[in-house]
């Protein structure tokens, strides 16, 4: 047999050297990918910490208050129902969680028609309060601070319920009028509104839509994956930056840094529509509705410095608010000035009031509580004149 030539390689020396290089290159892919991953974690936490656009919205959860001093030790009780008999308490159960009613969106209440028609039966006079979290309060610890309380508490010839739910704005309470509310034949209907009628612009979303609507269930239903999208969004702040800087991602989650004034003003006009509407429907059904709107700690002439920090606070996630809601009032009291009650300034140079721009501590349900009692007193008086 002849012999191979010497140092001529043999067919599977070749071969030899490729598994280390191969391992090497394995290796070198993974610590790229474990650094790409450590600078995101990185990225994500620089983010949250300097980031002026992850602030802490506006929350209608309730929460221990922020100045508990504030308090009574009887007040501070979570034990304690939200709602006493007198106040429907029996007449409602309040479910955790997101239920969706069909007719007014977004529904944590269920009724009791039966119970609350005995209820108001019982008393001479009948109160139905509607409206979105401002009105629902579910700031309060128990009933003892709620406006509820502070506006009825005290004169048992009252009944009341409230059926105000957290983003609602007036058209959402009118379809509940109509649905729930209009058959138990109240006295009096008092709707608590303002803040929730631009949460649609404010995300990007049509004028006369509501909040739940834009930020969610219409994707939820008619593009379910641009909802999950929009989830994973709202949990990153590199994310949210993308959406709200850039502009390259378009998410409903995240609010706008400016908004067409044309919106706002078609937001306002919408309002102003629907609220038209409501006044139809409870003259025709001899029910008194009192219309209020609702005070903005960005609205503040004379701002304490809870109310400006609650302000400053709020502008590093929503930048446009300050423009939106000083037009958007503006122009729903140009429209409708006369038929409602201007309440935006009852806060004014008060302080350890609010919460955040929106919400507000006992001493703001307090306040709240009083007007709409003095209003429904100035209906019973104008009503007692108009009969002499």
């Amino acid at each position: 047999m002849a012999a191979e030539p010497a140092g001529e390689d043999r067919p599977g020396d070749a071969a030899a050297p490729k598994a280390p290089r191969t391992a090497v290159k394995f290796a070198a892919a993974a610590l790229a990918l474990a650094l790409l991953i450590g600078l995101a974690f990185a990225a994500e936490f620089a983010f949250r910490q300097l980031s002026d656009f992850g602030a802490t919205p506006p929350s209608d959860q309730a929460t221990e208050p922020k100045n508990p001093t504030l308090y009574t030790a009887e007040e501070l009780r979570r034990d304690l129902p939200h709602f006493t008999a007198r106040q429907g308490g029996e007449c409602m159960t309040v479910r955790p969680g997101l239920h969706w009613d069909p007719r007014f969106g977004f529904a944590s209440k269920t009724l009791d028609k039966d119970c609350a028609r005995k209820l108001f039966a019982a008393h001479p006079k009948s109160v139905v309060l509607l409206g979105g979290s401002a009105m629902e309060n579910n700031q309060a610890p128990n009933y003892l601070t709620t406006i509820d309380s502070y506006a009825f508490g005290g004169d048992a010839s009252f009944a009341t319920l409230n059926l105000a739910e957290s983003g609602a704005r007036h058209s959402n309470m009118l379809i509940r009028l109509l649905h729930d509310v209009i058959e138990l034949h109240p006295t009096y209907v008092v709707f608590l509104d303002g803040f929730n009628e631009f949460n649609s612009v404010r995300l990007g979303g049509a004028p006369e839509d509501d909040f739940y609507w834009t930020a969610g269930v219409q994707d939820r239903i008619q593009n379910p994956s641009r909802f999950f999208r929009d989830k994973v969004i709202e949990q990153s702040r590199i994310l949210q930056l993308l959406a709200l800087k850039t502009g390259f991602i378009s998410s409903a989650r995240v609010a706008r840094d400016t908004i067409d004034p044309r919106g706002v003003d078609a937001a306002a006009a919408y309002y102003v529509k629907m609220r038209g509407y409501t006044q139809t429907i409870c003259e025709a059904y001899r029910i008194k509705c009192i219309f209020i709107i609702q005070p903005v700690a960005l609205l503040e002439a004379a701002p304490s410095q809870a109310a400006k920090k609650a302000a400053s606070e709020h502008l590093k996630s929503f930048l446009a608010d300050d423009g939106v809601y000083k037009n958007g009032y503006a122009h729903i009291f140009r429209h409708a000035g006369d038929k409602v009650l201007d309440a935006t300034h009852l806060f004014d140079g008060k302080d350890e009031i609010y919460i955040d721009v929106v919400h507000f501590n006992k001493r703001g349900s307090e306040l709240i509580g009083k007007f709409i009692y003095a209003a429904v007193k100035a209906r019973d008086d104008d009503a007692s004149a108009g009969n002499r």
